[in-house]
C-alpha cells in the first residue's frame, strides 16, 4: 500500500470514528430526554396546580377578594382556581346569588348590579333538587378595554379586551362553605361582556361537578 492510500485510509477511519462518537452522544441525549420526560411528567411542566404556588398569587399586584384561605385551591376545568367540598356535588343544588362585594378599582354601582343580574340569570340554569345554595360574589379586578395593547405580540388581540376578576364562595343553608371559585375572564369592549364570559365558565364548571 503506497503513502497516498495510507493517508486516504486514515482519513476514512477518522471520519468513521467521528460518526460513531456523535452517534453515541446523540443516543445518550435521547436517553436523557426520555428519562426527564419520565421523571418530570408533562403535567408538571404546565405550571403549578395550586394557587399559592402560582406566579399569579406571588405577584405583588395579586387582587385579593373575600376568600380568606387560598391554600386548598387548585386549577379547575375551564375556571382558574377551585375548591369544592369532596362530599358535595354542586350540580345537584339550585344556587342563588347572595351578597356582592366590589374590591376592584371601579366603583360603579351599575357594574355591581349588572354582575348580579348576569350571575342570577346564568345560575338559574342549574336546577338541582337537593336544596338551595347561596353564592357570595366578589369583584376582585376590572380591566377596561385597552386598544393600546393591540401591539403586544401574539396576545394583543386578547389582552386589549375588557376583563373582570370574580371570586365566588358557595354556602349551604347552615352557612357552611361548600365551594370556592376564583376566575378571571376577558371579552369584548365592555366589562359586562367579560362578566358574561366569566359567568358562563363558572356555571359550566358547576354544572359538571
Amino acid at each position: 500500500m503506497n503513502q497516498k492510500e495510507n493517508v486516504m485510509t486514515i482519513k476514512v477511519s477518522g471520519m468513521t470514528l467521528r460518526r460513531k462518537v456523535w452517534s453515541r452522544i446523540f443516543a445518550r441525549v435521547i436517553c436523557l430526554v426520555f428519562a426527564m420526560a419520565i421523571l418530570f411528567p408533562a403535567a408538571a411542566l404546565c405550571g403549578p396546580d395550586k394557587l399559592i404556588d402560582s406566579n399569579e398569587y406571588k405577584d405583588k399586584d395579586f387582587h385579593k377578594g373575600t376568600i380568606k384561605d387560598y391554600t386548598d385551591m387548585v386549577k379547575g376545568d375551564r375556571v382558574d382556581w377551585i375548591w369544592v367540598n369532596s362530599s358535595e356535588k354542586l350540580s345537584e343544588y339550585k344556587i342563588k346569588v347572595g351578597t356582592i362585594t366590589n374590591k376592584s378599582d371601579s366603583h360603579s354601582k351599575s357594574l355591581v348590579e349588572s354582575v348580579r343580574s348576569i350571575f342570577t340569570s346564568s345560575l338559574a340554569d342549574i336546577a338541582g333538587s337537593k336544596g338551595t345554595l347561596t353564592a357570595e360574589l366578589c369583584i376582585t379586578e376590572v380591566q377596561n378595554y385597552a386598544p393600546g395593547k393591540a401591539w403586544i405580540p401574539f396576545a394583543g388581540g386578547h389582552q386589549m379586551q375588557a376583563g373582570i376578576g370574580i371570586e365566588m364562595i358557595v354556602r349551604d343553608q347552615n352557612n357552611k362553605m361548600v365551594a370556592k371559585i376564583r376566575h378571571f375572564d376577558r371579552r369584548g369592549m365592555d366589562v359586562k361582556d367579560a362578566a358574561e364570559e366569566a359567568a358562563d365558565h363558572i356555571v359550566n364548571y358547576i354544572s359538571k361537578h
